[in-house]
């Protein structure tokens, strides 16, 4: 039984990947070849899919190099996720980047963020819509009394 439940939570995981678009469009070829594998234990994983998502959500696919005001920081992809109302949203965290964005403007708080937010920390989210892509920057300054940071937008100084 537990054999099963791991390979079930693997399984999962391996769905997972191969749903969540990587930030250069792709799951790994070893994901993707495991999934099709197993492709006929897919529809049994669909509902562990859900309950492992959060868990998912919050590795780190890559790390490329993303310029902002002038500025180049190690970023760490999360890959795309689906919100609730069908947009998508490909997340990225900038590494080293909240002493130097910190006092940019404060737009609105995010109402719908996919990973547990890291306090002190700036994120860059590309929003997709109806078929059109905002780039929006995220920011969250400090954990609250629930015990999660929550997460702003802001505006840049410089135009991007």
């Amino acid at each position: 039984m537990k054999l099963n439940r791991a390979m079930g939570v693997a399984l999962a995981a391996a769905v997972l990947a191969l749903s969540m678009a990587g930030c250069s469009g792709s799951a790994s070829s070893t994901t993707a070849s495991s999934a099709a594998a197993s492709s006929e234990a897919a529809s049994s994983v669909a509902a562990s899919e859900s309950a492992s998502s959060e868990a998912a959500a919050a590795s780190v696919v890559s790390t490329e190099q993303m310029e902002v005001n002038g500025k180049t920081y190690d970023a760490d992809c999360y890959g795309e996720f689906t919100l609730s109302n069908g947009d998508t949203m490909k997340l990225w965290k900038l590494n080293g980047a909240y002493e130097d964005l910190s006092a940019e403007p404060m737009k609105g708080m995010v109402e719908e963020f996919p990973i547990e937010a890291e306090e002190n920390t700036v994120y860059v989210a590309d929003v997709t819509s109806n078929g059109e892509t905002t780039r929006q920057y995220l920011r969250a300054d400090k954990v609250g009394r629930n015990g999660t940071a929550s997460v702003k937008t802001f505006e840049l100084g410089d135009a991007e």
